[in-house]
């Protein structure tokens, strides 16, 4: 059962509605995203019980099922990850959205919510997750904290590489030898159950994943259709994160090219993130070493170098197509 945090409040990053992976969702899906982002319950590193039916008792008129099917829609975009057998989720980009990372005791106590999981699998996707940050922001103070070094020598779990959560599998693709039709509950089954990896093994260091690795910019990602051979440019269209078979009739729910056009879409995301976070660094420097405003952007009197009254920003600066330290 999920620990209560004591938190009053919790943080909806605006730029997520920027977004296409939250404005392509349906109405239920986004409920259920708001639903679980905002609970109480929701531990330090973004995890918390998965109770369809306790969960649809958060509005009137709900049912466990359509949580179900609104969570397998979210599982799909891998926004969502479940892992049925300890009936728990993740939130996936909540860690790198919330910013828990850049407040050092918070992160610490992001590393140990993730100890408290009984999912392996999910442990090792809070790995990979925590491991992106590294590599976009690897001067924060927090990486220096021992839990939070401990966590980052665990083994990280790709959540593309996990079977989806699928309450309701397709009869038109491959019987699966579970009678009940859950995959999770076979351990070959990648990642979960007994076939998962233990995190709390020492499996040694583990790289921290490059997102924007020339590997991938230069030979594109080994892929069974289009994808091959293409590199990424984040300054076009975001690439399709399904293949060209996806809505026909017949598709199989564990499909080799979907796997490769995801990887090829949270590239590009992470590509987008990275220039992002670069823009934003690139012009605090510009703040920090401005002679004529204070490191925030407020023009200083040139005689006593005070901000000056009424508090203006600095003109030195273009404001409109850059937003520092906000």
């Amino acid at each position: 059962m999920a620990r209560g945090t004591g938190k009053d409040h919790a943080r909806w990053p605006l730029s997520l509605w920027g977004e296409d992976t939250v404005l392509d969702l349906t109405p239920p899906a986004q409920h259920l995203l708001f639903v679980l982002w905002h609970s109480p319950e929701l531990s330090y590193c973004g995890s918390g019980d998965w109770h369809p039916g306790r969960i649809a008792s958060k509005a009137k008129g709900w049912t466990a099922q359509a949580v179900e099917s609104a969570g397998a829609e979210l599982a799909r975009d891998r926004i969502l990850i479940i892992d049925p057998d300890t009936e728990e989720y993740l939130l996936r980009f909540w860690i790198a959205e919330d910013g828990i990372c850049r407040q050092p005791n918070m992160a610490v106590s992001m590393a140990n919510a993730r100890a408290d999981l009984s999912s392996r699998s999910l442990r090792g996707v809070v790995v990979h997750e925590v491991l992106k940050v590294q590599a976009l922001e690897p001067d924060l103070s927090a990486w220096k904290r021992d839990a939070v070094a401990k966590l980052l020598t665990q083994k990280a779990i790709d959540p593309t590489d996990l079977e989806p959560y699928n309450p309701t599998p397709n009869p038109s693709a491959n019987p699966s030898p579970n009678p009940n039709g859950n995959p999770y509950a076979d351990p070959s089954a990648k990642g979960y159950g007994q076939g998962g990896v233990n995190p709390d093994a020492d499996p040694g260091p583990t790289p921290a994943p490059a997102p924007y690795s020339g590997s991938i910019l230069q030979k594109g990602l080994p892929s069974r259709e289009r994808h091959q051979g293409t590199a990424i440019d984040p300054n076009g269209p975001r690439p399709s994160d399904r293949c060209s078979e996806y809505d026909k009739p017949g598709h199989p729910r564990k499909c080799g090219a979907c796997a490769d056009a995801r990887h090829e879409a949270e590239a590009w995301d992470q590509l987008r993130h990275a220039a992002a976070e670069a823009r934003r660094r690139e012009f605090v420097r510009e703040l920090d070493e401005c002679p004529d405003c204070d490191p925030l952007g407020w023009a200083l009197d040139p005689q006593t170098r005070e901000p000056v009254e009424p508090a203006v920003r600095c003109a030195n600066h273009e404001w409109e197509t850059a937003n520092a330290r906000a």
